[in-house]
């Protein structure tokens, strides 16, 4: 090409490079779509004068009939790229039409400081490929981020719940169910790690923090938005920000309807990705195109479900109406799998919830197999699952899944999260410390059961350092051990009063009556807890406050019991002073020999997973 045939058209701080095909701002490439860049040529070539919508439009959709909803999206994307929110350059005459009003130099020869040899990185911003023009404008515009003074890409993103501008119990759930599927979709690929809404929801306000959001959690990208409904349409903003400098990488603003959830969702990861400038593999690919419900209606069910169990076991109440809503979609939609996977999660919270609740893990059980067989490479199934496996007595086998899932490539911190309660049930407590650390290299401010490791391994202080938000029985466990009575009391007492199902009212009622010497009422509320509840770490617990109480023969029973049912750690039996009472017994020195063999089989089966390998660098 050229230099003489180079057309450029600049205008303020902005050069609108025509057979470049693509708007400079001083030297850096703003994206347009192909009908916003021909919108904004136009107006700059006829600049100074009325141009009317009919004549825009017919200018630039040449024999297409399209609505001037069409040609209203392309002005909010010029007006977004031009930082033409005042229509400072875009002036709107109501009623008659548009005035591009600043002073344009026109410029037929090359541009000063601006390589046209074709061969010379030039980046050519226009999407290459024409589609049906209704769907191009539904689709975002974007700004890619300047890699200029970057030493590394953006890994790490945010996404925070959305923000309702008018209440509307019809559309409210979408604040949550919809940035979080966008989350969980995200989470498929092995090149961004995401922070979910559930996780991020203390960052959500109407002013976000993106400095304090960078220093606390290291996330490089906010993705924000706020939902407005009006009869059956719901306008959607969001905004994907550069932490701490607050740059909009991406603006999208759709009017959508119920019908339209799962492509708003599509076209948001998609905004995403291309913002963010992920560089995906085949596989990642292939991943975002899997998950795909085969109706409205079925994604729908989703989100809505997704909304009520979002609270897990301290939104008890709300599990069973999401339990029937995920039955309905996966009814509508027998091979959805995040379904499946969610199903799953809610059988196993309501089965921990229940007084018998084996019939509810078992139809986890099937839950989660469904899910993936469906979808191998779901970290969300795989995390979930393996709580359910260690529960079940099977965390050996969980931790094998997931490490070969974290071996494979996946930057899913929750993998590494399930890890930290599958290694601690088999007595590698020094590799769950390891998951942990891995989870929060990955995520900063993941939750984790980490503080039970730390109260079994007898650091009290990190246990109540690393409590987790949502943990219900840990604080009050280790104050209680290290002699500080009166606070373990006082955060049982406030525990009772939260209304907690049946097993877990037990559970701290045996710690609570414990430490307050009515030792008839501890073993009792042990004795109902053994028996309702399904968690083998739980039914220890019960062991030790009974070998606490004097109570040696029936916490024999009982930790042989919890190893039976899947709990085993050597070292915490051989160093946790409650038990010196119990080990001149042979059936002590029994179960440490046993917890010894199991410890070295899980450590084995630890090291061929390739465990030692992953957690490395930790």
């Amino acid at each position: 090409m050229s230099e003489s045939a180079h057309e450029t058209h600049s205008f303020g701080e902005f050069t609108l490079d025509v057979t470049r095909g693509c708007l400079l701002h001083n030297q850096d490439d703003i994206k347009l779509r192909p009908k916003s860049f021909e919108v904004l040529r136009y107006m700059v070539e006829h600049s100074g004068r009325l141009i009317s919508k009919d004549e825009l439009i017919h200018a630039v959709w040449v024999n297409t009939t399209v609505t001037d909803d069409s040609l209203v999206q392309c002005l909010k994307d010029i007006r977004h790229a031009l930082h033409d929110q005042p229509q400072r350059i875009i002036k709107t005459i109501h009623g008659r039409g548009y005035i591009f009003d600043n002073q344009v130099t026109h410029s037929p020869a090359a541009a000063p400081g601006i390589n046209v040899n074709p061969t010379a990185n030039v980046q050519i911003v226009i999407d290459e490929l024409e589609v049906n023009d209704a769907e191009v404008d539904r689709m975002p515009s974007a700004k890619p981020i300047s890699r200029v003074g970057m030493d590394r890409p953006i890994m790490r993103l945010m996404v925070l719940p959305f923000r309702m501008l008018r209440p509307d119990p019809e559309v409210d759930f979408l604040a949550f169910s919809v940035p979080d599927a966008v989350a969980g979709a995200l989470s498929l690929l092995d090149s961004v790690v995401v922070r979910s809404p559930t996780s991020a929801s203390r960052y959500a306000s109407d002013t976000v923090d993106l400095k304090q959001i960078a220093e606390e959690t290291q996330a490089e990208a906010v993705l924000t938005g706020t939902i407005l409904s009006s009869g059956k349409v719901i306008r959607v903003t969001c905004e994907l920000l550069e932490a701490p400098n607050g740059t909009v990488l991406w603006w999208y603003e759709p009017q959508v309807s119920m019908s339209d959830l799962f492509e708003l969702q599509d076209h948001l990861v998609r905004g995403i990705v291309e913002s963010l400038s992920l560089s995906l593999s085949e596989r990642e690919h292939g991943r975002l195109k899997r998950d795909v419900p085969v109706s409205s209606l079925t994604y729908e069910y989703y989100l809505r479900a997704n909304e009520h169990s979002s609270r897990g076991l301290a939104g008890f109440r709300n599990l069973t109406m999401a339990r029937d809503l995920y039955l309905r979609c996966v009814e509508t939609d027998p091979r959805y799998a995040p379904a499946w996977a969610q199903l799953g999660r809610c059988y196993r919270l309501i089965g921990k919830g229940v007084e018998d609740g084996s019939e509810n893990l078992a139809r986890a059980e099937s839950a989660f197999t469904r899910a993936l067989e469906l979808n191998p490479d779901s970290p969300s199934a795989h995390s979930q699952y393996a709580f359910l496996e260690a529960e079940l007595g099977r965390a050996k086998t969980a931790i094998a899944r997931l490490l070969r899932c974290a071996g494979s490539g996946s930057t899913s911190p929750d993998l590494f999260v399930a890890l930290v309660l599958c290694c601690r049930f088999c007595g590698l407590l020094d590799s769950s410390l390891a998951s942990h650390e891995r989870a929060r290299k990955l995520d900063p401010q993941i939750a984790s059961s980490v503080s039970h490791t730390h109260y079994q391994m007898g650091d009290y202080d990190r246990a109540l350092r690393d409590v987790a938000v949502g943990a219900w029985a840990v604080v009050g466990m280790t104050l209680g051990t290290m002699g500080r009575v009166d606070a373990a009391l006082d955060a049982f007492r406030k525990l009772e009063q939260s209304r907690m199902p049946v097993p877990m009212q037990a559970f701290i009622g045996a710690w609570r009556a414990m430490l307050e010497g009515n030792r008839q009422e501890s073993l009792n509320a042990c004795e109902a807890c053994i028996k309702h509840y399904l968690d083998p770490e739980g039914v220890f617990y019960m062991g030790l406050i009974m070998a606490h109480l004097g109570e040696s023969e029936r916490a024999l029973v009982v930790l042989e019991h919890s190893m039976d049912r899947g709990f085993s750690s050597f070292q915490v039996l051989s160093t946790i002073p409650w038990f010196d009472e119990l080990r001149s017994s042979a059936k002590f020195q029994q179960l440490l020999n046993r917890a010894n063999a199991e410890w070295i089989e899980a450590q084995k089966i630890y090291e061929s997973a390739g465990g030692p390998r992953l957690l490395a660098s930790v």
